[in-house]
């Protein structure tokens, strides 16, 4: 019978009700006893406080006086001294409840009743009367009690004259508590017929759902209704907890395996230096990691489709219907985008299902392809300088050949070629040894010197002015304030700042003016060379430094430049002193190149 969880839910429900209900009844019951109590409790103590406790001593030892010629006698007046008493505590008869079911009585010091409210002159003992007569005030308020009295002891000196006694027959809560429990008995009837139909009606109402849940639960566990084993409860919630407790299990294994992988995917896509985008067969973007967001310059890729995007960079040629005939799943396209040199590798996944996509990686082979320019511009233009003095000496030595009796003014002066381009050469050969040098500045050792700037660049302006006056050119050095010296390699700087001033020399036309300055500006040391030259376009300054370039190579070449001064310069005091050089120039009116290396503290 109590297998059924139907059963078992209008059982609960009723005797759940049925328990409310008996509590609410008996604490009412419970409330109303202590009313009473503490009713008749409140007013003993609020009746017979001290001044009414005095006035009642006061009538109880009250006499009448008579005198005589020689003496005061004293007779007692006893019938007084109890009205007295009796008049002082009807005052307080509607407070003490006298005309209801409490009574009053005055006793005598032997516990005769000399005057009580209902007219008996018997009353019964009671514990609290006995201590009263031994002369100690007492009351009995337990609400286990049939009754509640109080006694309050009237004395006269240490004797008890008479005793005020209280007793409340509660015959007042006796009704009332008969009243209550009737009605309670009554609720508790019809709350039991309540809740038994409303448990049945609930039980049926839950039973029936937990049913078909548990047919559900089965079916979406298994993809058919199999026969699994039973559980040892035979009510609904057994059927419930089998259903449940194998498909929880099916669903915590496949989700904790695909939450591992999903994370362990995530991170590893999040943390890959190359762009990720991952695309569906509609061509709808379902993932991007940041890498390709900001190779990209996107921040905004909601909007991202598959073929409109691909169209917006110039790959024309890569669309979805393409993708579905490529020969091959992989290819790969590169395109400029921002400056930047990308390749778009493209992978297709499960082509021929609902669930395929399209996986792009975005790697920028930006740097590398300009390391692969500037190794094929370096070859090249390393060939090209070598070659043209080569070309010289085999064409003059070839001719000096072919004429052994060519006259001694011809061959020397072809021999002379010879020993030019020969130098050439030796020039631009101990450029690269010295950039070489410079690049693996790890390992070259320079040697360490007190670097007296002024006098260094004293000595580099005296021995260039002759040169300089061969172009009708004038070469002033003018230092600011006073420049410590640095530690560094002496010969490496002096080359450098040479350099600088030699190419200052050559595109100055004659008649022109190079200044050399040196001052200290706070922890930097600052050498300007600054000419009015034919000076640089503004496009071609931010390569001023690449090795073998030249703003005009026809005219460098006839001015003996190699294209490797500035470029020694450079990588000389970046990677010597830690400084680094600036250059301003505006066309037809003149250079400024800065070299700022930092101080040591001291």
């Amino acid at each position: 019978m109590f297998k059924s969880i139907r059963m078992k839910i209008t059982v609960l429900f009723v005797l759940l009700m049925a328990s409310i209900e008996l509590i609410i009844g008996l604490s009412g019951i419970l409330s109303s006893v202590r009313y009473f109590h503490n009713t008749f409790d409140e007013a003993v103590s609020n009746v017979f406080n001290s001044d009414t406790k005095e006035l009642l001593t006061d009538a109880a030892t009250a006499v009448s006086v008579s005198e005589t010629e020689t003496e005061l006698v004293m007779n007692e007046s006893g019938p007084d001294n109890i009205k007295k008493i009796a008049d002082i505590v009807n005052v307080h008869a509607n407070e003490l409840g006298l005309d209801r079911s409490a009574i009053f009585c005055v006793l005598d010091s032997a516990g005769t009743v000399e005057y009580s409210s209902c007219g008996s002159d018997v009353i019964e003992s009671s514990p609290v009367i006995d201590a009263a007569l031994a002369g100690e005030e007492n009351r009995n308020t337990a609400v286990t009690h049939r009754y509640i009295d109080y006694a309050l002891p009237l004395k006269s000196g240490d004797n008890v004259r008479y005793v005020v006694y209280i007793k409340d027959t509660l015959s007042t809560q006796k009704a009332v508590s008969d009243r209550l429990i009737k009605n309670l008995i009554t609720e508790l009837l019809f709350s039991l017929i309540a809740a038994y139909i409303a448990a049945t009606i609930l039980a049926s109402a839950m039973t029936r759902p937990i049913k078909k849940i548990t047919k559900q639960t089965m079916q979406l566990a298994d993809g058919e209704i199999t026969s699994l084993p039973e559980s040892e409860r035979e009510d609904e919630i057994g059927e419930l907890s089998n259903a449940l407790f194998y498909l929880s299990e099916l669903r915590r294994e496949h989700a904790d395996k695909t939450t591992s992988e999903k994370i362990k995917l995530e991170k590893i896509l999040q943390s890959m230096s190359d762009g990720i985008m991952a695309f569906d067969m509609k061509g709808k973007l379902i993932h991007i990691n940041p890498e390709a967001k900001r190779l990209l310059n996107r921040k905004f890729v909601d909007d991202i489709m598959f073929n409109t995007f691909f169209k917006e960079i110039n790959l024309d040629d890569v669309t979805l219907e393409a993708m579905q005939y490529m020969p091959t799943d992989d290819f790969e396209r590169e395109v400029h985008i921002n400056g930047q040199m990308l390749q778009f590798n493209f992978t297709v996944y499960s082509r021929d299902s609902s669930e395929g996509g399209i996986i792009v990686i975005v790697h920028d082979v930006t740097k590398h392809e300009r390391l692969e320019s500037a190794r094929r511009d370096f070859v090249a233009n390393v060939s090209h300088e070598l070659r043209t003095p080569l070309t010289v000496i085999k064409s003059y030595a070839d001719i000096l050949a072919d004429t052994p009796d060519a006259k001694p003014e011809i061959r020397t002066r072809f021999l002379d070629t010879i020993s030019s381009e020969t130098d050439r050469m030796t020039k631009i050969i101990s450029d690269l040894l010295t950039l070489s040098k410079l690049d693996e500045n790890a390992n070259y050792t320079r040697p360490v010197d007190d670097i007296d700037i002024r006098a260094m660049l004293e000595g580099l302006v005296e021995r260039l002015s002759l040169t300089a006056k061969k172009k009708n050119q004038s070469l002033t050095y003018t230092p600011i304030n006073d420049v410590p010296k640095i530690p560094g390699d002496r010969d490496g700087l002096e080359r450098a700042i040479s350099n600088i001033i030699i190419n200052a020399l050559k595109y100055t036309p004659s008649g022109g003016e190079i200044h050399v300055f040196s001052s200290n500006v706070y922890n930097d040391i600052l050498i300007k060379v600054s000419d009015n030259g034919i000076g640089i376009p503004k496009e071609q300054i931010p390569h001023i430094f690449d090795r073998f370039y030249r703003v005009d190579k026809a005219r460098s070449r006839d001015k003996g430049g190699t294209g490797l001064g500035l470029a020694i310069a450079k990588e000389t005091v970046e990677s010597a002193f830690h400084g680094k050089i600036t250059i301003t120039s505006d066309l037809n009116k003149g250079t400024d190149v800065t070299v700022s290396i930092p101080t040591q503290k001291k």
